[in-house]
């Protein structure tokens, strides 16, 4: 899969386990990149704790697929995640913090 974002085209990652044809539907978990969280662990979100979930509720079904979107900040990409973050620590939320960047309160589509 291909994405157009930022004027660049990403890709995005499927990390597929056991048989998608078999009896009972795979388990699939959409995940939006994000690389504050899933890498560096940050404790402003728990997207690295959903990540991890998934990937253990996949590793016990009979089947799954984890696909991996690169849509960093719900779709406004890293540089202006870090500028809402600025705006958190004055007291915004995440939707106040992207309006202020004059971005809808989830960019993604």
């Amino acid at each position: 899969m291909a994405f157009k974002g930022a004027g660049v085209l990403d890709e995005a990652v499927a990390l597929v386990r056991g048989d998608l044809q078999g009896k009972t539907a795979p388990l699939v978990r959409v995940h939006s990149q994000c690389l504050t969280g899933d890498v560096l662990a940050s404790l402003r979100c728990d997207c690295r704790a959903q990540l991890e979930l998934s990937l253990r509720e996949i590793g016990r079904a009979p089947s799954g697929v984890l696909i991996y979107l690169p849509q960093e900040g719900r779709g406004i990409g890293l540089m202006n995640k870090l500028r809402a973050y600025e705006l958190q620590d004055g007291g915004m939320d995440t939707v106040e913090a992207n309006e202020e960047l004059g971005f809808e309160a989830d960019s993604r589509d």
